[in-house]
């Protein structure tokens, strides 16, 4: 009878683990989008895109990213892949420390879910867009 209910349980517990395992990855709701869906989606809140460029990806050895001009200055927009250990690992560390370096220089950044965001700090609408960032899903 053990044998039995072990066996009718096993596969149960299998399963449990297996979907919560795939729960965990992606760790964020917008891992889905892309750089330059973020400056759709800042079109579609109300802030002026004026151009958007593909900017590599690897200086900050990110899956993607792009540069958004709004008001005159330029954002650079960067996705890590969080269905990748690394990138997340990547992504976690740089989101507690709230910055990123470039040649050993601290540079300021916001993260919201996959993406991170550089060169707010001297962008005139900043506060437009980090609410913007916020409810980037």
């Amino acid at each position: 009878m053990r044998k039995i209910m072990f066996r009718m349980f096993l596969p149960l517990v299998a399963v449990l683990l297996l979907a919560a395992g795939c729960a965990g990855w992606g760790g964020a709701a917008n891992n889905a989008f892309k750089p330059t869906d973020f400056a759709d989606y800042l079109q579609r809140e109300g802030i002026k895109v004026e151009s958007v460029r593909d900017m590599p990806p690897e200086p900050f050895r990110a899956t993607s990213g792009c540069a958004i001009k709004v008001a005159g200055s330029e954002i650079g927009v960067y996705k890590y892949d969080q269905t990748s250990a690394v990138q997340r690992k990547r992504l976690n560390r740089i989101a507690r420390d709230t910055r990123t370096y470039i040649n050993g220089i601290p540079y300021p950044v916001a993260v919201q879910g996959s993406f991170m965001v550089f060169g707010l700090d001297k962008n005139p609408q900043k506060r437009e867009i980090l609410r913007v960032l916020k409810k980037f899903k």
